[in-house]
């Protein structure tokens, strides 16, 4: 009875219905704040539902997945400092993982701890060497960080592995730099690999056409693959050809990397492996080059000059973040409806899939918030992140 009545102030106190749970397990408050959180989430409420991440973390939730939840909502709030903060928690009693290391890294570039976040990043490419974004990301801090060289290396490492150049091939091509164009060194006896295993050949050759019209690989291996690696990009890491199948041992001898991905067939599956280079930040720096006054790189004057001219600090006014489409979609029109044009961003996949409502971005913070005072007179919320060094 005790337990029962607990259950009700708690869902009376946060507005919701009563779910009796009937048999001998247990009701955990700390589990009934979690489902708040969600729920708060759900229906594009943050400050709600960190309110209840924290309720829960106070009432029994202290582990590392609590920790991970509730930063990534102060994260979505604009609150870095605190999320980083809980992602640290997170990480001291979590296994050591290239996602953790890598949402720990954008945590710290988005608030300006640079070298924070090139340890992050790198620790990422330790765990996983296929990691494409940890490369991009990387590359995106050497490029604040005004090492150019690096932040090459890091952008081409990123293309071998499937993903575009998007901002930051723009922002170098811009600076005229290059880097030599295989910057890594192959080993006869050592292989980097990343694998897809299927059941069948069709699944196989339909993957074989996604990857063939740009799709990642790591994300595919992901969605698709039946090994143990999935949840890793379908990366095995350093092998030898005296430790592999010989079928594979075969058809690999004479293969270098970032090569196009084989087909192989072993034990009734079929299995797309590519291989790939290990991530070696000892060799990177005897590959970079100097910046030279020639027809391919521009003069280091200009060079300094173009420093002093990066994008200034942005704020990004947003008025919630949905997991439901429908949900985002009613926020738009909401604002529309009050004279506020805004628009869709799309970030995260899988569970972590969620909508930004995006009122605007601003040069200074005092301007975004002029904005975001006059939506919240109309009874809208708001919230203002920084975006960018």
């Amino acid at each position: 009875m005790t337990r029962m009545l607990l259950l009700l102030m708690l869902c009376v106190a946060s507005s919701i219905a009563v779910v009796p749970c009937y048999g001998d397990e247990p009701i955990k408050v700390s589990d009934v704040h979690l489902q708040l959180a969600q729920r708060h989430l759900d229906a594009g409420h943050p400050f709600w539902s960190i309110h209840s991440y924290r309720r829960a973390l106070a009432s029994g939730a202290d582990n590392p997945n609590t920790h991970l939840k509730l930063s990534r909502v102060l994260y979505d709030v604009g609150f870095v400092d605190q999320a980083i903060s809980e992602m640290d928690l997170a990480l001291k009693n979590a296994s050591d993982t290239d996602f953790l290391h890598m949402e720990m890294g954008m945590y710290c570039l988005a608030s300006g701890q640079l070298q924070r976040a090139l340890t992050e990043f790198k620790r990422v490419l330790q765990l996983n060497s296929g990691f494409s974004y940890g490369y991009y990301y990387m590359g995106e801090v050497y490029y604040r960080l005004a090492d150019y060289d690096h932040a090459a290396m890091s952008l081409q490492f990123a293309q071998y592995l499937g993903l575009p150049g998007f901002d930051l091939e723009r922002k170098l091509k811009d600076l005229g730099w290059k880097v030599p164009q295989s910057p890594w060194q192959d080993n006869n006896q050592s292989y980097c690999l990343r694998q897809i295993v299927l059941d069948n050949k069709s699944d196989a050759e339909d993957v074989q056409q996604r990857l063939a019209d740009g799709e990642l690989f790591e994300e595919l291996a992901r969605k698709f693959s039946k090994g143990v690696e999935a949840d890793s990009g379908g990366y095995i890491g350093e092998m030898n050809l005296t430790s592999m199948p010989d079928v594979f041992a075969r058809k690999l001898a004479d293969v270098s990397s970032f090569s196009a991905p084989l087909l192989l067939e072993s034990a009734g599956e079929y299995i797309i492996v590519q291989r790939i280079s290990l991530f070696e930040p000892s060799l990177w720096q005897k590959r970079v080059n100097p910046t030279v006054k020639n027809g391919q790189y521009r003069a280091q004057e200009t060079v300094n000059a173009v420093r002093g001219k990066l994008v200034p600090k942005k704020y990004a006014l947003l008025s919630g973040v949905y997991h439901q489409r429908k949900y985002a979609d009613q926020r738009v029109q909401q604002l529309l409806d009050i004279g506020f044009k805004s628009y869709l961003r799309q970030r995260g996949s899988g569970s972590h899939l969620r909508y930004e409502v995006i009122v605007g971005r601003f040069a200074e913070y005092k301007t975004a918030e002029k904005a975001g005072v006059k939506i919240k007179r109309s009874g809208l919320d708001y919230y203002i992140r920084k975006e960018g060094k």
